[in-house]
């Protein structure tokens, strides 16, 4: 996953940690609010923000389907390791989906939709990489959330680490098409809309008879 990626100002970015053993740990991030945590035991808010009439200190369905395939995942691994006796000491996750806004604020002519879903799993152990491949492909088949995903078509990129390691030992590319990730597609987009003069892009505006727009759009799931 790529730390510091700029995308268009449309797009919605929602990140999700977790760190899992004996019971869950979960931070949420989203892009001008507070980090939030939770902790298994305590439960989490859950809602609309105060900007959209809601009481919410942040969390949003999104961050809550995001945190429930990261616990989905991270039970499932539990469980196919103690099956195949695959050792590890802990478990590290980080999600991030890409969502196209515009349709759920001012462009009633598009849909909502995820670009894409980035999931980096981070195992700390010591297990032989055909031990580790064994236990990707058993957790793909049993997680019933990763299903739901897949089954909807999301395009998604999961990367398997090694704690500590920083290349991949196995990166999955589920309906992500041959060629730029939807994810470097936006990318590129993003760099091409900084190169374009803020001034004639605020002149055009202005003929059209509407103050120019300020500030990103603040993506609610």
């Amino acid at each position: 996953m790529k730390e510091g990626a700029k995308y268009p100002e449309y797009v919605g970015i929602s990140d999700v940690t977790t760190r899992s053993f004996e019971h869950m740990r979960v931070e949420a991030c989203f892009e001008g609010q507070p980090t939030l945590m939770f902790d298994e035991p305590e439960g989490f808010d859950i809602g609309d923000p105060p900007d959209l009439r809601g009481r919410s200190r942040g969390w949003t369905p999104v961050h809550a389907q995001l945190a429930a395939l990261s616990g989905c995942t991270s039970i499932t691994i539990a469980v196919v390791a103690r099956d195949q006796k695959f050792r590890y000491a802990g478990l590290r996750t980080k999600l991030r989906s890409l969502i196209d806004i515009r349709g759920f604020f001012f462009d009633l002519h598009l849909r909502p939709q995820y670009e894409q879903l980035n999931f980096d799993l981070h195992l700390d152990t010591r297990e032989s990489v055909a031990k580790l491949l064994a236990l990707a492909q058993e957790t793909h088949r049993r997680c019933p959330q990763l299903a739901l995903f897949d089954r909807a078509r999301i395009p998604m990129v999961v990367s398997w680490f090694r704690e500590g390691v920083a290349e991949p030992v196995l990166v999955e590319r589920l309906h992500v098409p041959d060629g730029p990730t939807p994810e470097e597609r936006l990318e590129a987009a993003a760099r091409r809309a900084a190169r374009k003069p803020r001034t004639a892009r605020t002149t055009v505006t202005a003929r059209r008879g509407a103050a120019p727009r300020r500030g990103k759009p603040t993506a609610r799931g």
